[in-house]
């Protein structure tokens, strides 16, 4: 149950400051957007202005500040025409003694960007009245948050499990990286083999003279020095490890040998 437009201009500046009487709605009062608040690394960067490409987040803050009586608890739900724009919001239960500013976040659920403006209304808070006596009014971290302060005192209790989610997905990247680089090392081998016992069927039906047979040979080094060093370079550039050195010498030894039965020839 929420109380209603009247109630509301009852309580007006000592529940909501700054208080508009516009922004009054049947059961809600209209919040304005005051800024948006990226985190990066742990690091808030506050804007008025934003593009929000899809699926990403922003957290807003909003221009007015609510101190919740020790009877009153307070929710924050999107309004129905940002709804119908593909937005989507978050934001947590306001408890009874709460004063802070108003909080909550937006992600883009459309499949277009979205602007986003300083001054607009995206969202509308609803105030419950509690069954009976609160004990304990609100004194966690977030009271008398008036400037976005992101994950504030709880940011090294998360930071851990936030670090094991990133190692997680960096695994997760690598293991693609795996998949994809064996993969395309195998389509190399299996191509460069057929092609190599394809030339050498129809070199070997040509003529079988030892000075022949040697520079079939050399042919065949020259080739698979090629392939060694065509694998070599397609991990390199899938993979993070580097030149794999075992197949660079393998091409190298390859050619070498190729070089020298040429010379002998």
């Amino acid at each position: 149950m929420f109380i209603a437009d009247s109630k509301i201009k009852e309580l007006n500046s000592s529940l909501i400051t700054p208080f508009k009487e516009d922004a009054i709605g049947p059961v809600s009062y209209d919040l304005t957007a005051r800024q948006f608040h990226l985190l990066k690394n742990g690091e808030a960067e506050s804007k008025v202005k934003i593009e929000l490409l899809p699926l990403e987040s922003v957290f807003v803050s909003t221009e007015e500040t609510i101190n919740l009586p020790a009877n009153l608890s307070a929710v924050v739900n999107i309004r129905n025409s940002k709804l119908r724009q593909g937005l989507n919001l978050e934001s947590p239960i306001y408890y009874p003694g709460h004063h802070t500013r108003v909080f909550f976040r937006l992600t883009n659920f459309s499949n277009e960007k979205i602007i986003l403006s300083a001054g607009e209304k995206y969202a509308a808070a609803y105030f419950s009245p509690v069954d009976g006596a609160v004990d304990q009014p609100y004194q966690g971290t977030f009271q008398d948050e008036f400037d976005f302060t992101g994950m504030a005192g709880y940011t090294n209790q998360y930071k851990k499990a936030m670090h094991q989610v990133q190692d997680k997905l960096k695994d997760l990247k690598d293991l693609e990286k795996g998949i994809y680089g064996n993969v395309m090392v195998l389509m190399t081998i299996f191509v460069a083999l057929f092609s190599l016992i394809n030339i050498n069927v129809n070199l070997v039906k040509e003529g079988s003279d030892g000075a022949y047979l040697i520079r079939l040979l050399v042919f065949n080094l020259g080739t698979v020095g090629s392939i060694f060093a065509l694998i070599g370079c397609v991990q390199s550039m899938v993979k993070s490890e580097g030149i794999n050195k075992c197949l660079v010498g393998l091409s190298v030894l390859c050619f070498l040998a190729a070089i020298c039965l040429a010379i002998k020839a």
